[in-house]
C-alpha cells in the first residue's frame, strides 16, 4: 500500500493503484453566512444566559500521574479522555480514573515523547495518536489500550488529526512550513492510503517571513467533521461516503480580498481577524477570535442572534453554582469544558465574593465549598462542565 508523502511537485497521489484527486465542491449560492465581526445583539456576563447547568468534577489522582497541563479533552458517552501531551488519561463522568494510554501493561510504544493530537472513533473502540510524522493506532480494550500498528506519514508532519465520524477515515491537517504546499488537508484511511485532498489556494504565503502561525481548526458536530483554514472564511465538512470537501458555512470577515500577494504584506496582515476556536452544539455556534481585541461569541442558530462574552471579563460569571468564571476551552458531544487547579479553587472559595454570591442552586454552591475544603493542593485539576441550553 502506498503511504502518505509530501506533495512536493504533483497534485496527484497514487493510492491503491489509482490517482487521488482534489474533491472540493463548489460553494453553493445559498450557503449560510454569518458576519464574523458584526456587533452582538447582546453582551452577556453570566453562564445562565446560555447554559442550564454547570458541573464541577474532581479528577481522581492516578498511579504516578499528576495532571500538570491539559492539551485536549474528548468525551465518548460517560468517558472523558484527556491529553497531557505525554500521555492520555481516561476518566468516567464522575472523575474516577479508569486507565491511561502509557504505563499500564506492556505497550510497544511506551516511549512516546509528545502527543501532537489524538482522537477516538465514534464507537469508542479505536484510538489514534499523532506523534511527529507517525500515527499510532490502538484498540480500546476497556481496561487499557492495545497497540495495533504505526502508520508512517513520510515527510508529511500534520498538526491536527480527527476521525471522520462513523468511519475509519482520518483527516490530517498541516500548518504551512515552506509556503508552497499544494495541500494542507488530506483524507486517509486507517491503513494510510490517501483518499482525497483539498487544494491550497495560497501557495505563495511565506510563513517564515510573516512570522504568523497558520492554524487549522477541526470540530465535530452532528456526526460530521468540520474544519476551517487560517485564511478562509469558509467552514468545510467532509462527506462520509464520497470523501468530498463540502462548503457548509461562511464566517464572513471579508477575507475574500486576500490573495497570494497581499497575504505577505505585514500591513495587510495586521488587519486580518484570527479565529482561534470554533465549537458547535445544537443551539449555538461558538467562535473565538482576535482583531485588536479578544472576542468570544455565541451565535444562536434558532434565533439568529449573537451574544458576546463581555470583552472586559475573562469568562462568564457562574450564577448557577457560584464558581469561578467560565472560559470555554474545549467542546465535546454538546458540552463545553474548562478546569481549575485545587489551589486556585481554594483561594477562590476563601474570597468574600464567593460567600456573598447569590446563586440559582444553593446546593451546588455548598458542594463547591465542601470540594474546596476536602481536596489537597497536590490533587488533580477540577474539570468544569458547562451544559448548554437546547
Amino acid at each position: 500500500m502506498k503511504r502518505i508523502f509530501l506533495f512536493a511537485i504533483t497534485l496527484f497521489i497514487c493510492s491503491c493503484g489509482r490517482n487521488t484527486v482534489s474533491k472540493q465542491n463548489e460553494t453553493p449560492v445559498n450557503i449560510k453566512r454569518i458576519l464574523l465581526m458584526s456587533r452582538p445583539d447582546s453582551v452577556i456576563t453570566q453562564v445562565s444566559a446560555i447554559a442550564f447547568d454547570i458541573e464541577y468534577i474532581p479528577l481522581q489522582p492516578s498511579a504516578n500521574t499528576l495532571i500538570k497541563a491539559i492539551d485536549k479533552i474528548e468525551t465518548r458517552g460517560n468517558k472523558i479522555y484527556i491529553n497531557l501531551i505525554d500521555n492520555i488519561l481516561c476518566f468516567d463522568n464522575q472523575g474516577h480514573f479508569l486507565n491511561k494510554l502509557y504505563g499500564i501493561g506492556k505497550n510497544e510504544n511506551e516511549n512516546v515523547v509528545a502527543i501532537y493530537d489524538f482522537d477516538i472513533e465514534t464507537s469508542d473502540t479505536s484510538l489514534i495518536v499523532l506523534y511527529g510524522n507517525k500515527i499510532l493506532h490502538f484498540r480500546n480494550a476497556g481496561s487499557g489500550f492495545d497497540y495495533i500498528k504505526t502508520i508512517k506519514l513520510g515527510r508529511l508532519s500534520p498538526s491536527n488529526l480527527d476521525f471522520v465520524p462513523g468511519t475509519n477515515k482520518i483527516l490530517l491537517s498541516s500548518i504551512r512550513k515552506e509556503g508552497y504546499e499544494p495541500s494542507l488537508n488530506v483524507l486517509i484511511n486507517i491503513n494510510g492510503d490517501t483518499l482525497s485532498f483539498k487544494r491550497n489556494y495560497f501557495k505563495r504565503f511565506n510563513p517564515v517571513k510573516s512570522g504568523i502561525r497558520n492554524n487549522i481548526i477541526h470540530y465535530q458536530y452532528d456526526n460530521k467533521l468540520y474544519f476551517r483554514e487560517r485564511f478562509s472564511d469558509t467552514i468545510f465538512s467532509l462527506d462520509n461516503e464520497s470523501n468530498d470537501f463540502t462548503p457548509e458555512l461562511i464566517l464572513d470577515s471579508h477575507l475574500s480580498s486576500t490573495n497570494s500577494q497581499n497575504l505577505n504584506d505585514p500591513r495587510y496582515f495586521k488587519i486580518l481577524p484570527n479565529v482561534v476556536k470554533i465549537f458547535e452544539v445544537p443551539r449555538y455556534l461558538y467562535y473565538d477570535y482576535n482583531c485588536v481585541q479578544h472576542h468570544k461569541v455565541f451565535y444562536d442558530k434558532y434565533e439568529d442572534r449573537k451574544y458576546e462574552i463581555d470583552p472586559g471579563n475573562e469568562g462568564l460569571k457562574d450564577d448557577i453554582g457560584g464558581g469561578p468564571d467560565f472560559d470555554p476551552i474545549f467542546c465535546s458531544e454538546g458540552n463545553m469544558y474548562s478546569w481549575i487547579s485545587v489551589r486556585e479553587l481554594k483561594k477562590y472559595a476563601e474570597n468574600d465574593n464567593f460567600s456573598r454570591a447569590q446563586v440559582q442552586n444553593i446546593q451546588k454552591k455548598k458542594y463547591l465549598q465542601a470540594l474546596a475544603d476536602s481536596l489537597k493542593e497536590t490533587d488533580n485539576f477540577i474539570l468544569i462542565v458547562l451544559k448548554l441550553k437546547d
